[in-house]
């Protein structure tokens, strides 16, 4: 018989359910400084080098919420939001995010700008990569503006 190949409206529904995935991880750092490890697969990739220069290696899962709990825990009360969305692929979610709060121990609000780069294999994120500039993270997931 043909192939069958996945209609639009399948590679939209699970990119759909991609995109609730990367939302769950925003909600539990938001209210718990904690991400929810069912969420990740087992060989989850974390990418800071492009802002981590001196952190050279990508992460693993436990090194990665090490890492990041000590950003998160210069906040007050850190929040990430996410500003857009951009279809990349069923397996790539691409969002803008703005992330900070009030400082610890001061009355200045932080704000930051990042590009994410998620991508998701059987329903388990397998990597996260973090970007400044939306042009570079738009390539490093293969599409361009």
């Amino acid at each position: 018989g043909l192939p069958i190949t996945p209609s639009r409206e399948i590679l939209h529904a699970m990119w759909e359910e991609n995109v609730e995935r990367v939302r769950q991880v925003y909600e539990g750092v938001t209210a718990r400084m904690e991400v929810p490890r069912e969420l990740f697969d087992p060989d989850y990739e974390f990418d800071n080098t492009e802002l981590w220069p001196d952190v050279a290696e990508v992460l693993g899962f436990d090194a990665a919420q090490t890492a990041m709990r000590e950003y998160w825990e210069t906040f007050e009360a850190y929040r990430v939001e996410i500003d857009e969305v951009i279809y990349a692929d069923q397996g790539r979610v691409v969002d803008v995010v703005r992330d900070g709060g009030r400082m610890r121990g001061t009355d200045a609000e932080v704000w930051n700008r990042f590009v994410h780069v998620w991508t998701l294999r059987n329903g388990r994120i397998v990597r996260l990569s973090v970007h400044t500039d939306r042009s570079r993270a738009l390539e490093a997931a293969g599409l361009s503006e």
